[in-house]
């Protein structure tokens, strides 16, 4: 089985209508909403943005669900709640695949509106006088950054229902979510080097929203025999972009096949240089 955790700003239909189709002719896949988004509740709990605790709820949901040892997939800021599943429970799942993962610590910091939205009391009314009104309006722009250099499929906003996130209780809680993540890295990146389950790391190699040389190429390198799979001129959303080859890769996972160690490149044109020894 494979179980798909989604990124910021998103549900489970993403990784769903990115995936799920396409994995389930050949074995189970289930997308799951991290809490507080789609359709899921946030909780009470206060460390709930927590890469790590959010992995254990999800873990316990995929148990409740009958769901053993499955191949986890985490997108973007979803990837850092795989990897902290595979640091917490090596023995529970079969595979770790990060795509386009948000997995270490980066320069900088954040979107000016995910510190206004956590102010207290001004963050309500920010919430219910710009974000709400204002969020449909700039969808189409956020939508087409995120996917940059590819193009949108169309009707992706509807189809993912992306429109939920502007709702207070969720865009709260992605806000939370980003704020929060640089210091959990900082702290859980340092382990990287003890994921022992087989892992293949899938990223575009011109993803502009989250850095593949920071992240992906260096959690390759952590991660002893490793493969890494990098997509050429590909950005941030390979499960659609470059849908095959995502699919390749976690399905090679899901038949416990071993991971390629070392890189492969897919070309755009579909060319594919893989490691001397897998090839």
């Amino acid at each position: 089985p494979v179980f798909l955790i989604h990124g910021a700003s998103g549900n489970l239909r993403d990784m769903a209508e990115g995936l799920a189709g396409s994995l389930a002719r050949e074995t189970l896949a289930v997308a799951f909403d991290r809490p507080g988004h789609g359709w899921s509740e946030r909780g009470n709990r206060p460390d709930i943005a927590d890469p790590a605790v959010q992995a254990r709820a999800i873990a316990r949901a995929a148990a409740k669900l009958g769901i053993e040892r499955p191949v986890v997939v985490g997108h973007s800021w979803g990837a850092s709640v795989a990897a902290a599943w595979a640091l917490a429970d090596p023995q529970g799942i079969s595979g770790l695949l990060p795509l386009s993962g948000a997995l270490y610590p980066w320069p900088g910091g954040i979107a000016w509106y995910h510190s206004v939205v956590r102010t207290p009391l001004i963050g309500a009314v920010f919430l219910r006088t710009m974000i709400v009104p204002g969020g449909r309006v700039l969808m189409p722009k956020g939508v087409g950054a995120n996917f940059h250099p590819d193009k949108a499929p169309e009707g992706y906003a509807e189809a993912i229902a992306l429109p939920l996130l502007f709702r207070p209780s969720e865009f709260r809680a992605n806000s939370e979510d980003t704020a929060n993540l640089k210091g959990h890295l900082a702290r859980q990146s340092g382990r990287y080097g003890e994921i022992s389950v087989p892992t293949i790391v899938v990223t575009g190699n011109a993803d502009y929203t989250v850095s593949p040389k920071l992240h992906s190429y260096a959690f390759h390198q952590a991660v002893a025999g490793s493969e890494l799979v990098k997509l050429r001129g590909t950005g941030h959303m390979p499960h659609y972009a470059r849908r095959e080859a995502v699919v390749d890769a976690v399905l090679r996972l899901a038949r416990g096949e071993r991971p390629r160690a070392g890189e492969t490149t897919i070309h755009e044109d579909g060319r594919v240089e893989m490691p001397e020894a897998a090839a």
